[in-house]
């Protein structure tokens, strides 16, 4: 009896593929054994012939699992996010006790290799806000305002504490948390008189997953590129109110959002170009410390890294390639 293309013997109690499908199968898949590469439509019509025989040829599900997933996923994110997915479906088996599903792959890496390629360059990289760029943010900003006064703040302390953006922002204050986002309690000085360094309790952050916590601190800068001296001015108009640290005038918290669209505004206005977000602060000081000539490891525990991932944020400033040149001649 055949359902479906599947044929079932009652009496031996098997199912299995008819004969000419398993041939027809057999011929379609030699046809691809020597192709190194193929389209994305062609591959999903192969992927399709063998989800159907594996309903019946089991070890072939597990072969097929990772083929669709990344079919799937090549639509949705980035090639470099796929491979983390897979390493996370890798470790799901391994502690199951079944072995790596991805060792020796071949076939896997030649798919990801093609949805690399059929993705293209990622989008233009981020650029760092360094400190020419904080100048030309604190001219636009008229520091007599609340919300100006509490956006050079923000600028301040998400440069010279080397903080992720969502360390100091929050969405909106329905999602405020007293235990994960930064508030006035969390701002500490040295000395009420004359202050020369902040210490800043960060409560959560992403390489933080049990929200252990940490102080991170800051000390003088050079006005006007002083955080001790921006946050304090803030904090004397904001109060100790309860709530997120940095608030609008409008009672609102300073959001991702709204900083990135301040800071194209700002920049726009300028006539400066680039790819600059809210985390160009993180890479900025990275950057700026690296042509300071701060070793690399200070560089690393400025900015809490847990691995080498910092030199990823420091950019060689196009400036001090073409300073090079005059070495040559």
């Amino acid at each position: 009896m055949t359902i479906l293309g599947i044929e079932l013997d009652s009496v031996n109690q098997v199912a299995r593929l008819p004969e000419d499908k398993l041939l027809a199968l057999r011929e379609l898949i030699h046809s691809w054994m020597p192709r190194r590469w193929c389209r994305k439509r062609e591959l999903e019509s192969l992927i399709g012939h063998l989800h159907h025989a594996a309903k019946v040829v089991w070890p072939g599900r597990a072969f097929l699992l990772d083929y669709m997933f990344v079919s799937f996923l090549a639509d949705l994110i980035q090639h470099s996010s796929i491979k983390v997915y897979l390493s996370a479906v890798c470790s799901l088996h391994i502690e199951q006790g079944f072995p790596d599903p991805l060792l020796n792959c071949l076939r896997l890496q030649r798919v990801l290799r093609g949805v690399k390629r059929s993705q293209g360059s990622p989008a233009a990289q981020r650029l760092p806000i360094t400190d020419s760029l904080l100048l030309v943010i604190h001219r636009a900003l008229d520091l007599k305002l609340f919300d100006h006064c509490a956006f050079w703040a923000a600028c301040m302390l998400g440069c010279f504490g080397f903080l992720r953006v969502a360390e100091f922002t929050v969405p909106n204050l329905t999602s405020f948390s007293p235990a994960i986002h930064l508030s006035v309690a969390d701002i500490a000085v040295d000395s009420r008189q004359s202050p020369t360094c902040l210490r800043v309790r960060i409560k959560a952050s992403k390489t933080d997953p049990f929200r252990q916590g940490c102080h991170i601190h800051i000390g003088l800068g050079r006005a006007p590129l002083c955080a001790v001296h921006a946050l304090l001015a803030y904090l004397s108009i904001r109060g100790n109110a309860p709530g997120p640290l940095f608030l609008l005038a409008n009672g609102q918290p300073l959001s991702r959002a709204i900083l990135t669209d301040w800071l194209w505004q700002i920049f726009s206005t300028a006539g400066i170009e680039g790819n600059f977000s809210s985390h160009s602060f993180r890479i900025g000081a990275a950057t700026v410390a690296a042509r300071n000539g701060i070793p690399d490891h200070l560089i690393q525990a400025l900015g809490r890294w847990t691995s080498n991932a910092y030199q990823l944020y420091i950019r060689t400033l196009l400036e001090a390639l073409a300073g090079f040149s005059g070495q040559l001649a």
